[in-house]
């Protein structure tokens, strides 16, 4: 008889064990499910966080009448056409950008005409006149920032 009162306390502590694990996985399946959703939320769903807006927005692009320049390479006998957009980081940069369109416009004619054929040829050569464009763009602009420059056209004669 005492052999059988030691096995039921035996197999009740089984028992309360076997719910004590089904339990603590159901609350790890709980907090996992939980953490998926934020994680879904924070990162992946752009209807419901704030974040998705700033990425879908459109980017402020302002495209500039073409540029006509002399190279300086000697002799002077060749010249630079280039048409190009630039992506701004905001409406007030583009409206500064429309007010200050002669010293933007001169800015970027003294960058061009500065050039030699060699400097402009390669594709290192046109990225670097990015940056420099860029650069040039920016120091003239308060309100605002040039984010990129896009050459739609680019022609060396």
């Amino acid at each position: 008889m005492v052999e059988k009162a030691s096995d039921k306390v035996e197999d009740e502590r089984e028992k309360k064990s076997s719910v004590l694990k089904w339990i603590i996985m159901a609350a790890l399946v709980l907090v996992l499910a939980a953490g998926g959703y934020f994680g879904y939320i924070t990162y992946f769903d752009e209807g419901i966080s704030g974040g998705g807006a700033s990425r879908s927005a459109q980017p402020v692009i302002h495209p500039l009448d073409s540029f006509l320049v002399n190279l300086s390479d000697p002799g002077g006998k060749r010249y630079l056409k280039v048409n190009m957009e630039l992506e701004l980081e905001s409406q007030s940069a583009l409206g500064e950008m429309k007010e200050r369109n002669h010293a933007v416009r001169d800015s970027i004619l003294l960058l061009l005409s500065g050039k030699v054929y060699e400097e402009i040829a390669s594709p290192a050569g046109k990225l670097t006149l990015k940056r420099e464009i860029i650069s040039h763009l920016n120091r003239i602009l308060s309100k605002g920032q040039v984010k990129e420059v896009y050459f739609t056209e680019f022609l060396v004669q």
